[in-house]
């Protein structure tokens, strides 16, 4: 990966290296996307061809294509949007951090399972709104976060929630969406088959069953998971659930709906520079999407990106 070279204007003001103006969109979506609809597309790319913005549409043709696409982007493009949910948006960023010349704005067309990025833009799902939101360029700066070498977007979490990502397989996603996460938490709550997750956060070890390490203070679409962050700010947040009983995930589940996670018993939130994640046979889930067993330390990563928002 190509990290010889970082601007100093991504790091200290990803704002100022990106063009002030919607002049050139290249839109890259996901067709398998959850949720993902050719006429929204065409009303998105119509709207901004009204607007007078040169826009051109990508289809993604198979896992990773989004990261070359990204990295490769040609420089006269100010706006790479992508359609589709996180774990598409993940691919997106991964190449943007590898380009050695400052990337261009990021915007997201919403498609996908959760969205949980397009909730905490506020952005607008109608693509018309979209569109204008695209050319009225709110940019603000997007924290990511990064485990070993591999950037999110979003969160890291291991135990109930890697568990969870783990049992639903990627058709069973794409035809029932939110229903099909739902179906595995409760078959895997009654089943109580969770094991121990070992947190080593600076230098404080704990054991719990659910760790979330996030840059997003909303998690599963528009359900508030920390009051303490949003990824316009820098910085983590750990989130802790010390048992997985039923009833234990049954309380933490009515109080995430809620918008009241941090005051459950069973559940910890606290400010963390560094993280490890680990425990025998436990699962891990980035953006949403599985992740192999790393070690890998999580930290904030250095690089910011400008991202368009809804407001």
């Amino acid at each position: 990966m190509n990290q010889s070279f970082v601007s100093p204007a991504v790091l200290d003001d990803p704002l100022a290296a990106v063009a002030p103006v919607t002049r050139r969109v290249l839109v890259v979506a996901n067709p398998i996307a959850g949720g993902f609809r050719y006429r929204a597309l065409d009303r998105y790319a119509a709207r901004l061809d009204k607007l007078g913005v040169r826009v051109t549409v990508w289809l993604t043709r198979y896992a990773g294509n989004l990261t070359e696409i990204a990295e490769a982007l040609d420089p006269t493009v100010d706006t790479l949007v992508v359609g589709g949910g996180d774990g598409s948006i993940n691919e997106a960023v991964t190449g943007l951090l590898r380009r050695a010349a400052p990337p261009p704005a990021l915007g997201v067309l919403p498609f996908g399972t959760a969205n949980v990025l397009a909730h905490e833009l506020a952005l607008p799902f109608r693509p018309e709104a979209m569109a204008e939101a695209t050319v009225a360029r709110r940019l603000k700066p997007l924290h990511l976060g990064r485990i070993g070498d591999r950037p999110f977007i979003l969160m890291v979490s291991a135990g109930f929630d890697g568990d969870v990502v783990h049992a639903v397989e990627p058709a069973v996603k794409r035809r029932w969406g939110k229903l099909a996460y739902a179906a595995a938490a409760v078959r895997l709550a009654l089943a109580a088959q969770g094991r121990d997750v070992v947190v080593e956060a600076d230098g404080v070890t704990r054991v719990c069953r659910l760790a979330v390490v996030t840059t997003a203070g909303f998690y599963g679409g528009p359900l508030a998971i920390t009051r303490q962050t949003h990824v316009t700010r820098p910085g983590l947040r750990l989130i802790t659930l010390s048992n997985d009983k039923p009833g234990t995930l049954a309380g933490a589940a009515l109080a995430l709906a809620r918008g009241r996670l941090g005051s459950h018993p069973a559940v910890t939130d606290e400010a963390v520079i560094s993280a490890r994640l680990g425990g025998v046979g436990v699962k891990l889930q980035i953006d949403g999407d599985k992740l192999e067993p790393t070690d890998g330390l999580i930290t904030a990563e250095p690089r910011v990106l400008a991202v368009v928002t809804g407001a």
